[in-house]
């Protein structure tokens, strides 16, 4: 399918009919460590499984306009709170990816019917799922979906495409030092900034009120931990494993072509650019991504020679 009418097909499908799914179901899930970690359900259990893995200082809620979409077209779809995040507990200890990685497994674990799942991961929500990936295998994973992370946040040498605000330790100090001073205003410069499109202000303010049910200087040590991993040599490794990678034109968090190296060093990808859109693409064009996610998981009017494509 050429590129031209593949983009016909997924702006059809935008307008196609939809199920309504079924009501979301509420778990809770106890980690290794005894955090608990909270989530819903969508859909119908034997149908096709995607998790989405949120990103920092986000939650389940970040979702919002996705998961009934994807549930209608006929997904499964299980969301859940970090730890440290959204409802889930937030205990001073385990604020590290490799720590978000192994709650992600106690999730999976927790639903031994949860197979061949698609993972979906928005920014942050990347690195957990590559932790993930490293730590427990793909054993139970059958396609990955990344949504606007580049493989390694910091600059260092002969790596100048990583982020955009938080690429060293200078940066980070200053990043950390406004999380406490001012919480809820580096919640609203976030909102502000990963979104260049319009989203609703209803949206808006529940983003910023996730954020407030964040604690600072966790928020601090986390980032930390997450902007200095390089995922660069693993991602050679998964071979076998389609990824679609999704990238925000516009994304004012990270360049495009440090987003697009995921896509250059992983065996199986297509990468596909948002050309509007910021960081939270998702968001801002519910679509145009819901539509992919269901034709990537599902398989049906899916066409990887899209590869590089800008929508």
């Amino acid at each position: 399918m050429a590129a031209s009418a593949w983009r016909s097909h997924l702006d059809r499908l935008s307008n196609g009919p939809a199920t309504p799914p079924p009501g979301a179901s509420t778990f809770s899930v106890n980690a290794s460590d005894g955090t608990i970690l909270r989530g819903k359900e969508y859909g119908n259990q034997e149908a096709r499984p995607v998790v989405l893995v949120h990103g920092w200082s986000g939650s389940s809620r970040s979702w919002g306009l996705n998961v009934t979409e994807l549930a209608s077209k006929g997904l499964r779809v299980v969301t859940y709170d970090q730890r440290g995040h959204g409802d889930s507990d937030k205990p001073a200890h385990g604020n590290t990816v490799a720590r978000l990685a192994a709650d992600l497994r106690d999730v999976l674990s927790s639903r031994p019917d949860l197979q061949n799942v698609t993972l979906v991961g928005a920014s942050m929500g990347v690195a957990v799922i590559l932790s993930y990936l490293e730590l427990f295998g793909f054993a139970r994973v059958s396609k990955l979906i990344f949504v606007d992370q580049a493989p390694l946040q910091n600059r260092v040498e002969g790596w100048t495409i990583g982020s955009k605000g938080c690429y060293d330790e200078a940066s980070l100090l200053n990043l950390q030092k406004a999380l406490v001073v001012n919480l809820r205003a580096c919640a609203v410069d976030t909102v502000t900034g990963c979104a260049t499109l319009p989203i609703a202000e209803e949206l808006r303010s529940v983003l910023v009120e996730e954020t407030l049910k964040c604690d600072a200087h966790n928020l601090g040590v986390l980032m930390r931990d997450h902007t200095q991993l390089d995922w660069r040599p693993l991602l050679p490794t998964l071979k076998g494993l389609p990824i679609l990678n999704c990238v925000g034109g516009v994304s004012a968090v990270f360049p495009e072509e440090g987003c697009l190296e995921i896509g250059r060093l992983a065996p199986s990808c297509t990468s596909v650019v948002f050309a509007n859109a910021n960081h939270w693409l998702y968001l801002e064009e519910p679509a145009k991504f819901n539509n992919l996610v269901i034709q990537f998981t599902t398989g049906e009017g899916w066409d990887a020679a899209v590869d590089m494509s800008r929508i």
